[in-house]
């Protein structure tokens, strides 16, 4: 019998993996690393999909969670929103396939991978070997039905396995799911999920979350606006950002006969005029049939599109949260003494990806987060409108705002302030630096958006800090007057043996004009004497020469004040 020689057992060794399989052996790569952050993308991707599913169907979400403590480092999670429901044949392929959903668009959206739910019901399943519980009721036409669910998820397929169901009597539409989880932990700090939950209202000040903790107690999270979001339109690649393989991508799915209307069809920004434009730059036939293109041919057009001028990237497809929507959010959570907001215009990054900057800050109040009784300044990450508490130190947006002098703005402890930064970027391609979507890569157009836009709002916070301060100086020196002229009163009558004066409204009137002369106001006497200076001088405005002292309306003004007390 001869010996196997050493090395690779092509048959027994060589195998496939399913998405599911790929991601039970990397749940690193869904953002699953760690007690606290484990339990909190949870939380983000269950609510972001609740969102995602109201908001297309024009309805204001409200969102109910339950977290209960079954053991240590064990719980059980239930969610349930007002949402349309998920049809019954599609309910465990949104739960238990990766890679499968309905956000394969070039189009603004808060998840883009297919892998959110998914991914929470592979965790915990790993996890506790718990089955999901789902409960969705739906429209079937003009009816609501309702399923209730009990299933696991087949790894090695990538789909799941059903094993109860039965009807279930609907009444309204939404879907609520039951998951089990170990090894996971809830917390109050920065990461944790309730700090997840409240910096979610702030960018979604339309929804209503309802969050019961493990302790029992219950936390309401009232909406502060009334407005379903528009929804954003998809939008078609822009010739300055594809690639070759973009291009090719294109001409083997593509229904256009010819080169030219694939181009057309497929690209915005991409007339005839510039399709004949790249043809005789590149001497390709633009009749040829799109399937017949060679890569080489992609490559130069590609090429091409480098070389022209094109008009900039539409932007309809882009909608922000917008400047009064973001204020009320801000108010509604952080009750903070100051607040400022600015969305800016719309840009670009590489070349050809629209994105947008929306910033906020926040003064005072419960701006800030509390650190040993004393509250700090913090940042508040958002694209998309989805909060990224995770991977701070290496996102485009913490770099912009700490290159930022904020000494120059009246803050010379910035660590020490109690004050909120809120940035959004919204695109229908934001750059993460990786699979779980928690820091945003640093584009220089980016980061330069980030910077201008909070620089605006950190002038106007300086403004409030100066009048602030002018204010308490004014009450610092009316005090001075209120609490030494009555004791130089007292012992100025005692020096001259006679009885204190009645000197109250006296010293009113000293304290009034003090402290207008200290601010460099106008007293009332001199108010008045400007007003009637000022008749005289319209008067020679008008007439050109000067005004006798016994034809003055000053006299008549005077004359028609005593008429008037006559009068009376």
């Amino acid at each position: 019998m001869s010996q196997q020689e050493p090395g690779l057992d092509w048959r027994n060794d060589f195998k496939n993996l399913t998405p599911s399989e790929f991601f039970r052996k990397n749940k690193q790569m869904l953002g699953f690393t760690g007690k606290i952050r484990s339990l909190t993308i949870v939380f983000h991707e269950l609510i972001t999909n609740s969102f995602d599913a109201c908001e297309e169907s024009g309805i204001l979400p409200e969102i109910d969670i339950e977290l209960k403590r079954i053991d240590k480092e064990h719980y059980v999670l239930r969610h349930k929103d007002n949402g349309p429901g998920i049809p019954e044949d599609y309910v465990m392929r949104v739960y238990c396939s990766m890679f499968a959903g309905s956000k394969f668009r070039n189009i603004q959206s808060r998840g883009q991978q297919g892998l959110g739910c998914s991914g929470c019901v592979l965790l915990s399943q790993m996890t506790t070997g718990k089955p999901a519980r789902v409960i969705s009721c739906y429209k079937d036409g003009d009816e609501i039905k309702g399923v209730k669910m009990k299933f696991q998820m087949d790894v090695k397929n990538n789909r799941g396995i059903l094993m109860e169901r039965e009807d279930y009597p609907a009444e309204s539409t939404g879907v609520c799911i039951e998951l089990q989880f170990k090894e996971v932990s809830y917390s109050l700090a920065e990461q944790g999920a309730f700090e997840y939950i409240r910096r979610t209202m702030i960018g979604n000040p339309h929804a209503k979350i309802t969050f019961r903790d493990p302790s029992g107690h219950k936390y309401i999270f009232k909406r502060a606006a009334d407005i379903v979001p528009v929804l954003p339109k998809e939008v078609l690649p822009h010739p300055k950002g594809v690639s070759a393989d973009d291009i090719m991508t294109m001409a083997q799915n593509t229904d256009s006969r010819r080169y030219k209307s694939m181009l057309t069809s497929s690209l915005s920004r991409m007339s005839n005029k510039r399709a004949d434009e790249i043809a005789e730059m590149t001497g390709i036939d633009m009749n040829k049939r799109p399937k017949a293109m060679t890569f080489q041919e992609a490559e130069a057009i590609v090429k091409c599109f480098k070389k022209m001028k094109f008009m900039a990237p539409p932007t309809d497809g882009l909608i922000p949260i917008g400047s009064e929507q973001i204020e009320k959010g801000m108010k509604q959570i952080l009750k903070p003494e100051f607040v400022t907001t600015i969305t800016r215009k719309p840009v670009t990054y590489s070349g050809g990806v629209s994105f947008i900057i929306e910033a906020g800050l926040a003064y005072g109040g419960e701006a800030g987060r509390v650190v040993n009784e004393q509250r700090k300044s913090e940042i508040m990450r958002f694209a998309n409108r989805v909060p990224l508490t995770f991977d701070a130190g290496s996102c485009a947006i913490t770099e912009a705002l700490k290159s930022i002098d904020w000494k120059r703005y009246g803050l010379r402890d910035m660590d020490n302030t109690p004050l909120t930064l809120f940035v959004n970027i919204i695109s229908t391609q934001v750059p993460y630096l990786s699979t779980g979507k928690q820091s945003v890569s640093p584009e220089p157009e980016i980061v330069h958006e980030i910077r201008q836009a909070t620089m605006k709002l950190a002038r106007k916070l300086q403004k409030h800090i100066r009048a602030k301060r002018a204010a308490k100086e004014k009450e610092k020196r009316s005090k001075v007057f209120e609490d030494y002229v009555p004791v130089i009163i007292e012992e100025a009558a005692k020096l001259g043996e006679t009885g204190v004066p009645e000197y109250q409204e006296v010293l009113a009137k000293v304290t009034k004009r003090a402290l207008a002369e200290l601010l460099g106001e106008k007293v009332e006497e001199e108010e008045e004497e400007e007003e009637l200076d000022a008749i005289i001088m319209e008067e020679l405005d008008e007439r050109g020469y000067a005004v006798e002292a016994d034809q003055s309306s000053l006299d008549t003004f005077q004359e028609e004040d005593e008429d008037e007390d006559f009068e009376e």
